[in-house]
C-alpha cells in the first residue's frame, strides 16, 4: 500500500478527518494513522513498520478497547 492508498483507507474509516502520518523518530514504526482533531492536533489510531501494519494496529487498538471491563479492571489483551 502506497501513501495514497492509506490515505483513502484512513478517509474510509475515520471520514473527512482521517490521516496519515509519517514519524520519524520511530525507525520500527514510523507510520502513523489516525485522525485529525481540532488544530494541528493528530490523534493516533495505529502505528507499524508499513501503512498495512499500522491499520491492524489500529483495528487491535479497538478490538483491545471493547474488551475493557465495566467493573474497571483491565480487560484482556489481544
Amino acid at each position: 500500500m502506497d501513501e495514497e492508498a492509506a490515505v483513502s483507507e484512513a478517509h474510509r474509516r475515520w471520514g473527512g478527518r482521517g490521516a496519515v502520518s509519517i514519524a520519524d523518530q520511530w525507525l520500527q514504526a514510523r507510520c502513523l494513522v489516525g485522525e485529525l482533531c481540532q488544530g494541528p492536533r493528530f490523534r493516533v489510531r495505529g502505528r507499524g513498520s508499513t501503512w498495512e501494519a499500522a491499520f491492524l494496529d489500529a483495528d487491535a487498538r479497538l478490538l483491545n478497547a471493547s474488551r475493557r471491563r465495566s467493573d474497571g479492571q483491565p480487560g484482556r489483551s489481544a
